[in-house]
């Protein structure tokens, strides 16, 4: 589990929800969802992370203690007005509940 302090940003989750728009397609909408405290760190340009033989683009990575998120959440900057796609959840210590997410993510417009 990382320290409070070491963790000086809050971040919102958001989740996603279809609905119909009536022309045979779907509306997005987000809803913000748990609070959580983090650290947000630029990746350099030159690190590309790839799984499974496709190439994850991030700009960022989001470091926080465990919580329930997918990457089919996004995350809001709280305070601000910055977007982040989720591309990779990690849980580099193994720990569960008491340990820490390494968030890889892509800051949207």
């Amino acid at each position: 589990m990382i320290p409070n302090n070491m963790l000086p940003e809050t971040f919102t989750r958001q989740t996603v929800a279809l609905t119909a728009d009536g022309q045979g397609g779907w509306t997005e909408v987000w809803s913000d969802s748990t609070e959580f405290r983090g650290r947000l760190s630029v990746l350099p340009v030159s690190e590309q992370l790839a799984a499974d033989k496709v190439t994850v683009h991030a700009t960022h990575r989001l470091y926080c203690n465990n919580l329930t998120i997918t990457e089919k959440d996004r995350v809001r900057n709280s305070g601000s007005t910055r977007y982040f796609e989720i591309k990779g959840v990690r849980d580099p210590s193994n720990l569960g509940e008491t340990g820490h997410l390494e968030l890889d993510v892509l800051e949207i417009d």
